[in-house]
C-alpha cells in the first residue's frame, strides 16, 4: 500500500504539500498524503528501510480510490510493513467508516486494527460495531474477495442486511468474539445474545446469514418471543428461519423444549412455525432420550411423535402418532390418571372464556384402550368405579374438563369395577 522508498520518509518527515504520492510497488493503493502539520523525524534502520513519526496531524487517500484518512500523529515502520495511526483515528473506504483511539494499517494484507473506543459502520447495510478493538480486512482485488470483520472482548453490534428498508429493526449482537464476513454472514462466539423487539436469543456460540434468511444457535441454546408472545424454545442446537427479515421458523434439536403460557411439549427434537411472531403449528418427535410429550394445564399426550396445531399461539389440537396416549393429569406418573391410548390419538381443544384452551374430546384409533374412573350420581363424594374398555376406536367427549361420555367402535370388550362403599344405616 505505502511504497518503501526513502523519498517517502524524507517527504512525509518535513511536512508534505497536498497531492505528494507514494509510486513504488504494485499495490492496491498508492498513498496519496494530502496535509500534515507539526514536525516529525525519520530513522534509518538499514537495507533501505526507514521508519518515520510525525505529529501535528496527518491527512492522506489513496490515489484513485475514495479511501480516506486522518490522525493526530502516525508511526510508519518500512521494515514491518506497518502504518500505525495515534489519536482522534478517522478511516473510510468504499465499504465502512471507522473511528477509533488508535489504529494500525498493515499495509501488505490490507488489514487495518484498531483500538480504543473502536466504531464502524458499514455503508451498505448501516450495521454498526461498537466495541474496544476490532480487526478489519479489506476487500482487494488479488488479496481477498470479501470483507472480513473480527471483533473481541464483547462487542455490541447493530446487524442489518442490505435488504432491510430504510428505518428497519436492527439485530444487537453481543458475545465474547464476532466475525463478519461481507454484508450478510456473522458468526459469534461466547454467550452469545440477539436480540430485536420479536425475539431474544442466547447460546454459546450463533450464525446468522441475513442473505438466505437463516440463523444457528449452538450450545445452550434458547430462543423466546417478544414479550407479547410468551413462548421459549430451547435445546443443544436451535436453528431458525427469516423472511423479510421476520421469525417464520423455529426448531430445537437436543432435549428440546417448547413452552407457552398454557401448554409444553418436550422431545428430542421439536420445530414451529411462527407467525405474527406468534408460535403456530409444529411437531416433536425422537426418542433418544425422552417420549415426546405434550402437557397442557389439565393433560399430557405422549406418542413417538406429535404434530400441534396452535393458531395464533392457542393450542386448538395435538396428534399423537405411534403408542400414544392421552391422560387427564398433568403428571403423566400418576397412576390414577384417567387415560385413552392407541396407534393413534387425537386431543381437540376449544377455546375457554379467557381465550385460551379447553378439552374437548380424545379419538384413539387403533389397538384403542382406555382406563376412566366414573362417580356414581348415588355416591359422587365417595370412591369411583373403574372402568377399562377395548375397541378399533374410542372417543371420549369432555366439559369443562370432565369427561362425560365414552363411545366404543368395533370389536370391543371391557372391564366395570364397582368400588366397595360403605353401606348407609
Amino acid at each position: 500500500m505505502i511504497g518503501r522508498r526513502v523519498c517517502l520518509a524524507a517527504v512525509v518527515a518535513a511536512g508534505v504539500l497536498p497531492g505528494a504520492a507514494v509510486a513504488q510497488a504494485p499495490r492496491a493503493c498508492f498513498v496519496v498524503v494530502d496535509r500534515t502539520g507539526g514536525q516529525g523525524r525519520q530513522v534509518d534502520v538499514g537495507g533501505g528501510y526507514y521508519r518515520v513519526f510525525q505529529g501535528g496531524g496527518i491527512w492522506a487517500h489513496c490515489r484513485g480510490q475514495d479511501t480516506r484518512w486522518y490522525s493526530d500523529s502516525v508511526a510508519w515502520y518500512q521494515d514491518f510493513d506497518r502504518f500505525d495511526m495515534i489519536g482522534n483515528v478517522r478511516f473510510e473506504d468504499a465499504t465502512v467508516e471507522l473511528t477509533s483511539e488508535r489504529a494500525a494499517y498493515f499495509l501488505s494484507d490490507e488489514r487495518l486494527d484498531a483500538n480504543g473506543n473502536a466504531h464502524l459502520r458499514n455503508r451498505a447495510t448501516g450495521s454498526v460495531l461498537r466495541g474496544p478493538t476490532l480487526t478489519y480486512y479489506r476487500r482487494v482485488a488479488g488479496i481477498r474477495d470479501t470483507t472480513l470483520l473480527t471483533a473481541v472482548r464483547r462487542p455490541t453490534i447493530e446487524y442489518r442486511s442490505e435488504r432491510d428498508t430504510a428505518g428497519a429493526e436492527p439485530y444487537i449482537i453481543i458475545a465474547d468474539r464476532v466475525q463478519f464476513r461481507g454484508n450478510s454472514a456473522a458468526s459469534a462466539w461466547g454467550t452469545v445474545t440477539i436480540d430485536r423487539s420479536d425475539f431474544h436469543a442466547v447460546s454459546d456460540s450463533a450464525t446468522l446469514d441475513t442473505e438466505v434468511g437463516a440463523g444457528r444457535l449452538m450450545s445452550r441454546a434458547q430462543i423466546t418471543g417478544g414479550d407479547s408472545a410468551g413462548y421459549t424454545l430451547a435445546g443443544r442446537d436451535v436453528q431458525f428461519r427469516l423472511v423479510l427479515q421476520s421469525l417464520t421458523w423455529v426448531r430445537a434439536e437436543g432435549d428440546a423444549s417448547a413452552v407457552s403460557a398454557e401448554w409444553q411439549v418436550t422431545a428430542d427434537t421439536v420445530a414451529f412455525d411462527v407467525r405474527d411472531d406468534r408460535i403456530q403449528a409444529g411437531q416433536a418427535w425422537g426418542v433418544d432420550s425422552v417420549q415426546p410429550r405434550a402437557t397442557s394445564t389439565s393433560n399430557t399426550i405422549t406418542a413417538d411423535s406429535l404434530a400441534i396445531d396452535a393458531p395464533g399461539q392457542v393450542l386448538r389440537e395435538v396428534r399423537g402418532i405411534g403408542d400414544a396416549r392421552a391422560m387427564s393429569l398433568r403428571d403423566s406418573l400418576d397412576t390414577d390418571a384417567d387415560w385413552v391410548a392407541g396407534d393413534t390419538v387425537v386431543a381437540a381443544f376449544g377455546a375457554a372464556d379467557d381465550g385460551g384452551s379447553l378439552l374437548g374430546g380424545i379419538v384413539a384409533v387403533g389397538r384403542a384402550r382406555a382406563r376412566y374412573r366414573i362417580y356414581p350420581e348415588t355416591a359422587p363424594e365417595g370412591p369411583p368405579d373403574l372402568s377399562y374398555s377395548r375397541g378399533d376406536r374410542i372417543t371420549a367427549l369432555f366439559a369443562d374438563n370432565q369427561l362425560v361420555r365414552v363411545d366404543i367402535v368395533g370389536a370391543s370388550d371391557g372391564v366395570y369395577l364397582e368400588a366397595q362403599r360403605r353401606r348407609q344405616p
